[in-house]
């Protein structure tokens, strides 16, 4: 049985591993598509992988950290995120009317993608901590999903609706799985309506963007996007040789990369992307599964939801299926923060596998019961 659970974990750990590098390797390809004719290919592989180094690094401290001691600090890291999303608002740093950058000479680091991590972490330590009072609104609910709001309220005041959205829709989940009563979920998922509906209200910005999906009538960015994969077809029209990726589609190399993929790889390169976080999403969720203890369940179920979340709002978006957000698509943007945050929580997932695949015996039991127990 020990050994049945150890080869499983091994094998999801990966599959997920599998999925990040081969997306990882697209994400080069395109990069030297998008840049290397306009800055050359030395200078556009090269950006690319310092910003991998970074994100490897962060892969390495995700892989070896040891989560019961993380656990001790998560809330402490959490709410100091909180604080470092204030800053780029502090310093005025505003990029198209939003504060989410802090500029330090030529480089720029994106706060939010750090507290995607974050909010996951200590969102699932407050559920372990308070599992056994879920049954009660003020002492069990109201603790965890305080987590989750500070972080959208914070996010609302740059402002990032729908990265406010996106980390409530997540942690929901993760409530959810986390033990929340039906009668409270209920309310959570009305309050979480009206909370939207007030909040579209509120930004012109989403208003707008609402207004042009529901009229049918791309705008000129996702109109572009739209012939870009009309373009591609299905076997694309060749690597360097889409036009698109010469500056008529604006920004071709973060939020709308999938539409250069599908211009120059055709329909096989976009089902190619959309199974890769397919396989992703399903190993998550097998290495959760697999967890020692209900802590480490909740991190893998809600990292492994915010990468595929987010390449789905992402995928949708540049098709034009649901309003665009201005989410990256994980492994294959150019933003190097989303990179390394991604591989950051890439590392914790293998992380958590390589534990459960390592628990045998009375050892791994007993783990698990602690786990339990504290949960």
């Amino acid at each position: 049985m020990n050994r049945a659970v150890a080869t499983t974990a091994d094998f999801w750990r990966e599959a997920i591993m599998f999925a990040t590098i081969a997306l990882l390797g697209l994400g080069f390809v395109m990069a030297l598509s998008l840049d290397g004719p306009v800055r050359g290919v030395v200078p556009a592989l090269s950006a690319r992988a310092t910003r991998l180094l970074f994100a490897m690094a962060a892969f390495c401290i995700g892989f070896y950290l040891r989560l019961d001691r993380l656990r001790q600090w998560v809330l402490p890291l959490y709410i100091s995120a909180l604080f470092l999303c204030l800053v780029p608002r502090a310093l005025g740093d505003d990029t198209n009317g939003a504060y989410r950058w802090i500029n330090v000479g030529a480089e720029s680091f994106q706060p939010v993608e750090l507290l995607k991590v974050l909010v996951v972490l200590a969102t699932a330590e407050v559920l372990v901590r308070r599992r056994a009072l879920l049954h009660s609104f003020a002492d069990g609910v109201l603790p965890v999903i305080a987590v989750p709001v500070s972080a959208a309220i914070v996010l609302l005041s740059q402002p990032d609706l729908g990265h406010a959205f996106f980390l409530v829709s997540v942690c929901g989940v993760l409530i959810l799985v986390g033990g929340l009563r039906a009668r409270h979920s209920l309310l959570l998922m009305a309050s979480g309506a009206l909370a939207l509906r007030l909040a579209l209200g509120m930004f012109g910005h989403s208003r707008s963007r609402l207004a042009e999906f529901t009229s049918g009538e791309p705008g000129f960015q996702l109109g572009r996007s739209l012939a870009a994969f009309a373009e591609g077809g299905v076997g694309g029209t060749g690597l360097g040789q889409g036009w698109m990726a010469r500056g008529y589609l604006p920004e071709a190399r973060n939020d709308f990369v999938l539409a250069i993929i599908g211009n120059e790889l055709g329909i096989i390169g976009s089902v190619l992307v959309i199974g890769l976080f397919g396989v992703f999403g399903w190993a998550a969720m097998r290495i959760a599964a697999s967890a020692r203890c209900r802590y480490e369940l909740l991190v893998a179920c809600g990292l492994g939801l915010t990468i595929v979340l987010q390449a789905c709002i992402n995928i949708l978006g540049v098709t034009f299926t649901i309003p665009e957000k201005g989410i990256d698509l994980p492994f294959l943007s150019s933003g190097g923060t989303n990179l390394v945050c991604a591989l950051g929580s890439v590392g914790i997932l293998c992380n958590i596998a390589r534990a459960s695949a390592g628990t045998k015996g009375d050892q791994g039991r007993a783990v698990f019961d602690q786990g339990r127990a504290e949960a």
